[in-house]
């Protein structure tokens, strides 16, 4: 039997069709959680990221038409939505850092407490991390550097730094919420 191509289930899509949906997850579902766990090692997360990849693909279904290419529809979909974790967790980082450096102090006993233990569980997960890793994340948190400059400083190509520092944060994120 033949298999339908991308095209025709995206069109099947397009007119509400819940089969074809339930086939192009089928097909695309394990080769996206893979290309997200190659950049991240909490499974969770990649789990969360191929769902909301799909849900975007079911709630557009109607700009369906507008897809070319399937495949590479939705693994940029997928690199895009964890590069929106990654700054979502650095903006997260930044306030931290800013309440840090800066004296900003939290305004109850409650908060300084949880504030403290989510700073000793970032230390603690920080120094589980390779060498290596831990002064890439540390360059880009601590001291706000581009890839760019932290290539330069640690000797490695702007993409070795970049999956370097990806799966530090994800590793890092997996232990202090674990």
């Amino acid at each position: 039997m033949k298999e339908t191509s991308d095209i025709d289930l995206l069109m099947r899509i397009r007119e509400g069709d819940r089969h074809a949906f339930r086939e192009l997850y089928q097909r695309y579902t394990p080769v996206l959680y893979s290309f997200i766990k190659s950049l991240c090692s909490d499974a969770a997360l990649c789990e969360d990221i191929v769902q909301e990849v799909f849900i975007k693909v079911w709630d557009n279904r109607l700009k369906a038409a507008n897809i070319k290419q399937v495949k590479s529809y939705l693994f940029k979909a997928a690199k895009n939505r964890f590069l929106n974790e990654l700054r979502k967790q650095k903006n997260e980082r930044t306030v931290i850092h800013n309440r840090l450096f800066n004296g900003i102090d939290t305004e109850t006993p409650e908060q300084q407490l949880t504030f403290k233990e989510g700073m000793r569980l970032g230390d603690e997960a920080l120094s589980r991390l390779s060498p290596k890793r831990r002064t890439i994340v540390e360059m880009s948190t601590r001291e706000e550097l581009s890839l760019d400059e932290i290539a330069d400083r640690v000797g490695s190509s702007k993409n070795v730094v970049k999956k370097l520092l990806y799966q530090g944060l994800a590793m890092m994120k997996k232990y202090k919420f674990h």
